[in-house]
């Protein structure tokens, strides 16, 4: 049997955890396979940790990292994958936005010899607005970022990573972290699985549209110098007119 890692970022999910927990419970159980579950609090301020402890013991192989601060997801996810020691490693959210009931399925497409597996969300029951960001981001992302590290729409983080590609996320320790695009920066052989995802029944959503703005920003300017590289031209187009403007401005006082 294999051992698969499962890393959760958690933040103030204080409503939802215990339901989340039940259901990855119930559909791993199922599986002749062995799991090492790592929950990772980004400082909740709730009572999210006192809610993991207290059913913690359900699963065999279980530990919950506490950070410090709050320091984002990328980096909750990070610190997951950091000590996990599976064979390949699920990354998701507690929210139940990413059903448990894909892991079998993602499980079986590894084991044909994906190294990545991901999930892509068919149908999103979101706001208007929120749909509208999201099809600009990856309008955006298409414009500036390389073709072959593009990331296929309508994805989050919400999927399976072979161990080799895990050692290769760990070496990669840049501030500003993308996992959707470092892991299309890597490469190897992938598979997607569509599902439709389901709207959150408890809690909030953490992603608000500020957010999601200054997300979409690091996502940006962590994967392509595009954005920075335009902004750097615009700066010095600016400046030429207002030398060019300047010089004739003087040009213009002291000779007419």
């Amino acid at each position: 049997n294999f051992m698969i890692s499962i890393v959760i970022p958690c933040f103030n999910e204080e409503l939802i955890i215990e339901d989340f927990i039940d259901e990855l419970h119930a559909n791993i159980s199922k599986l002749d396979e062995s799991f090492e579950i790592i929950f990772v609090d980004n400082k909740s301020n709730d009572a999210t940790i006192n809610k993991i402890k207290k059913k913690l013991d359900i699963f065999k192989n279980a530990k919950i990292i506490c950070l410090t601060n709050y320091f984002g997801k990328e980096s909750a996810i990070l610190s997951g994958i950091d000590i996990s020691k599976g064979d390949s490693c699920i990354i998701m959210d507690p929210d139940l936005e990413d059903p448990p009931s894909l892991i079998n399925e993602m499980i079986l497409e590894w084991k044909k010899g994906y190294d990545v597996v991901y999930a892509v969300r068919k149908t999103i029951k979101t706001t208007f607005l929120k749909k509208l960001m999201r099809s600009f981001f990856y309008f955006l992302y298409e414009i500036f970022v390389d073709k072959n590290f593009t990331i296929p729409e309508n994805t989050g983080d919400f999927r399976l990573l072979n161990k080799k590609i895990i050692e290769q996320l760990k070496s990669m320790r840049e501030r500003t972290r993308f996992l959707r695009g470092l892991v299309s920066f890597i490469g190897a052989k992938q598979k997607s699985i569509e599902f439709d995802r389901p709207f959150r029944k408890k809690g909030k959503s953490k992603s608000s549209i500020l957010f999601l703005i200054k997300y979409g920003f690091d996502a940006l300017l962590s994967s392509t110098a595009g954005p920075a590289s335009l902004i750097t031209k615009f700066g010095i187009f600016s400046l030429s007119m207002i030398f060019i403007f300047l010089l004739f401005v003087l040009i213009n006082k002291f000779f007419f």
